[in-house]
């Protein structure tokens, strides 16, 4: 026999639904996308959030760049204090504090100058005062808006002291307020109003102790931010992170989902599937455990994993395949179990494809005269690829087995290429399999010479192709070189011109030729002379054509009374 494949089985995984969380790629092109260079405030901000939010190490020059860069106003004092709480910055700006509790001590002062007030305050560690919690009270009965909701609950979270009850308690009312497309949830203005609605419900609801979303909510919210993580712009990515870090560092309410680990194909001795339990940044789940609940090839019931909780832990499992497993794409169903603060994952569903080697055995090749069926050369191909002459009267015959460690099998595709290896034209033939599983192919040049080749004579190259979802790539092996002679044709055998064709100019029909117009106005006078005519003559008689009706009911009526 001939080996067309080798390789140690293998198994190829596809997970079936997307996963809810960041791959390790997603965090590696994020981690690109935020890595400088700064060119504003907002992008310091920006910039060394994100980068915190991935546990990536600051840019160098950071502080200095937000220290020489800071003004008075209070969009700059916000952005460089979040920078200084982040990085521990020294940052000593001169009338700082004053300017900040001018700002939110201001008659009138807006929510989000309350937020960035307080927050700017907090993350320079200066004081705050804890009854500012009514002024953010007030603030939110003159605008009602998620986000000023989401910022109300920042700045209120940022307070010494309780959590102020009248602002907690209005987290579950706003967020019923998101729509739900499919499994989403997002608010209707969009990826920065729900991010921030995100991150200030889960601070305000981690520091009162007690979660204000439900687990479905939260499940809602994770597939609305991770359908953003390939947004083009850095500030969609940047909330993106932001909401993503949110439901990821609560300790009361954190979403999981199960994907693939290890990469999509594991093959070699003491090969394993992995299994990833991890929150929606794609950290892995400490104290986590997940299971095996079916692996099954759906038509024909063979296993391939124990039903049984899986090896390893803190997010990362694997199990070992049940010994020889059958070729086949198997459907494996896991499940996982999570510590208190955790949502548990939904249950998920993979494909698990088993790829065996595959062997050519009993092959025969023939070439046959077509007239008296002798066979004029035979190989088994087992000193490799054949070499013969054919003709007009000459028939090729192959025939062979496929099969696995398990015995015969039957694949999608197996064809035989014939290329010409002068002009490399082409011709395919299918290899037919009876219900043994055998395969023939039956290919007579005196039928074929024309409709299949051509006409073109001279050396080809026979491969034999095998393809099948079972296999990793389309296995291509040359089993015969063969210098196919024809007589010469009066015929030229041309070659298709792949060359841009002349372009084509459409002429429509020019308009004939019309008379002139005093020419068309003289004649329609005298087609209409007579009628003029007679009534010139009708009224020199007198007639009295008054009473004579034009319509045509009138003239109906005038002919109907005739008959």
């Amino acid at each position: 026999s001939i080996t067309l494949f080798r390789m140690r089985w293998g198994v190829l995984a596809i997970l079936v639904a997307l996963t809810a969380a960041l791959t390790p790629a997603d965090r590696e092109r994020l981690g690109a996308v935020f890595g400088g260079p700064l060119d504003s405030l907002k992008s310091a901000y920006q910039t060394t959030v994100a980068r915190q939010i991935l546990k990536l190490a600051p840019l160098d020059g950071v502080c200095e760049f937000v220290s020489s860069n800071t003004g008075d106003s209070l969009n700059d004092l916000y952005y460089a204090s979040q920078v200084s709480g982040a990085l521990g910055c020294n940052f000593a700006k001169e009338g700082a504090e004053g300017t900040l509790m001018q700002e939110i001590t201001a008659e009138g002062a807006s929510i989000s100058k309350l937020f960035k007030g307080i927050s700017s305050l907090a993350n320079l560690n200066l004081a705050v005062d804890p009854t500012l919690s009514g002024k953010i009270s007030a603030a939110l009965k003159k605008d009602d808006s998620v986000m000023a909701h989401a910022l109300a609950y920042l700045a209120a979270a940022a307070l010494p002291g309780d959590v102020p009850t009248d602002v907690y308690d209005t987290i579950e009312d706003v967020a019923h307020r998101a729509d739900t497309i499919g499994t989403a949830r997002s608010f209707e203005d969009g990826l920065m109003e729900t991010a921030m609605f995100l991150k200030g419900a889960l601070v305000l609801s981690q520091k009162k102790g007690k979660a204000a979303l439900s687990g479905d909510m939260v499940k809602g919210f994770t597939a609305y931010m991770t359908s953003n993580k390939n947004k083009a712009s850095q500030s969609s990515l940047f909330y993106t992170l932001i909401g993503l870090d949110a439901l990821s560092n609560n300790n009361l309410a954190v979403p999981t989902s199960l994907s693939v680990a290890g990469g999509s194909v594991i093959s070699g001795d003491g090969s394993n599937f992995q299994v990833a339990l991890v929150n929606p940044l794609g950290e892995q789940v400490t104290g986590s455990e997940a299971s095996i609940q079916s692996a099954v090839v759906p038509a024909t019931g063979a296993a391939l994993f124990k039903t049984e909780p899986m090896e390893g832990g803190d997010g990362a499992f694997f199990v070992s395949p049940l010994p020889n497993p059958a070729r086949g794409v198997y459907s494996v169903g896991v499940t996982g179990s999570v510590p208190a603060g955790f949502v548990a994952p939904d249950p998920a569903k993979f494909k698990v494809k088993v790829v065996l080697p595959v062997t050519v055995e009993g092959a025969n090749l023939k070439i046959v005269d077509v007239d008296d069926n002798r066979a004029m050369m035979t190989s088994d191909l087992s000193g490799g690829a054949a070499v013969a002459k054919v003709d007009l009267s000459s028939r090729l015959t192959l025939d062979f087995n496929i099969a696995d460690s398990a015995g015969k099998v039957a694949l999608h595709q197996v064809f035989v290429r014939f290329t010409n290896t002068k002009t490399q034209q082409t011709v395919y033939f299918v290899a037919q399999a009876d219900l043994n599983k055998r395969y023939s192919l039956d290919v007579n040049f005196r039928t074929s010479a024309v409709k299949s080749f051509g006409g073109v004579a001279g050396e080809y190259s026979v491969d034999l192709i095998l393809g099948d979802a079972t296999l990793a790539s389309a296995v291509v092996t040359n089993i015969a070189t063969l210098t196919l002679d024809l007589p010469e044709s009066k015929e030229v055998v041309t070659v298709p011109d792949k060359a841009a064709k002349p372009e084509i100019t459409h002429v429509f029909r020019q308009p004939e030729k019309r008379p002139p117009q005093a020419i068309s106005s003289l004649f329609t006078g005298l087609v209409l002379l007579p009628a003029l005519i007679v009534l010139g003559v009708w009224m020199k008689l007198g007639a009295n054509l008054s009473g004579f009706s034009f319509s045509l009911s009138g003239l109906e009526s005038s002919y109907m009374g005739r008959i």
